[in-house]
């Protein structure tokens, strides 16, 4: 009877280093491709004649076309800062126009840009108008809560996308979730989850 031969087994590190790698690429894929509809909204209407296109792969990236499918610019998210950049490319030449962690920021600078200056919609304008009168605890809360529900549950990814310490989210929610007994299934429906459903 032969012995049968075993692979080695991956080291740890390099099985950590692995799954960060592939966790950063979705994380990178899902924001931009969420980005996409907010592009197209934004550079499509009117007379502008713009394209916009997610790229996958290994360096993913949103291109954007004019009327003769000349690429103009490029939105990418920066593997050291995570911020979205924004490339113009014009005569031949790349230019970084922003790097910033706010899509509404990097919206207002394509639209800039892009459509020579013609303002787009401001929906978040028009949603922090129906938020007067709330106290800014309320209003944070809710945003955490409903940015944790979009992530679906993973606190990394919430922290990323508010441009929040992942300590100081995991400190806001052990805060939220230790609150009186009544509150709990509220939160839980607000979030989607079961108070349970996930460790931070």
């Amino acid at each position: 009877m032969g012995v049968a031969m075993m692979r080695p087994p991956l080291f740890a590190s390099d099985y950590r280093a692995s799954a960060a790698r592939a966790t950063r690429e979705l994380k990178v894929k899902t924001l931009l491709r969420a980005l996409v509809g907010r592009l197209h909204d934004a550079l499509t209407t009117g007379d502008s004649a713009l394209s916009v296109a997610f790229s996958g792969g290994t360096a993913p990236h949103i291109l954007i076309r004019d009327a003769s499918a000349e690429v103009v610019g490029r939105v990418t998210i920066d593997d050291e800062s995570d911020l979205y950049v924004f490339c113009e490319f014009e005569d031949g030449a790349t230019d970084v126009v922003i790097a910033t962690a706010s899509e509404d920021r990097l919206l207002e600078e394509l639209v800039l840009h892009l459509r020579d200056g013609q303002p787009a919609s401001q929906p978040v304008d028009a949603a922090i108008g129906m938020l007067v009168g709330q106290t800014i605890e309320d209003v944070e809360r809710k945003l955490i809560l409903q940015t944790l529900r979009h992530c679906k549950g993973d606190p990394t990814h919430t922290a990323f996308m508010l441009g929040m310490p992942l300590v100081t989210l995991c400190k806001k929610l052990s805060a939220y979730l230790a609150e009186s007994a009544s509150e709990l299934p509220q939160v839980a429906a607000v979030t989607g989850l079961a108070t349970g459903a996930y460790r931070l």
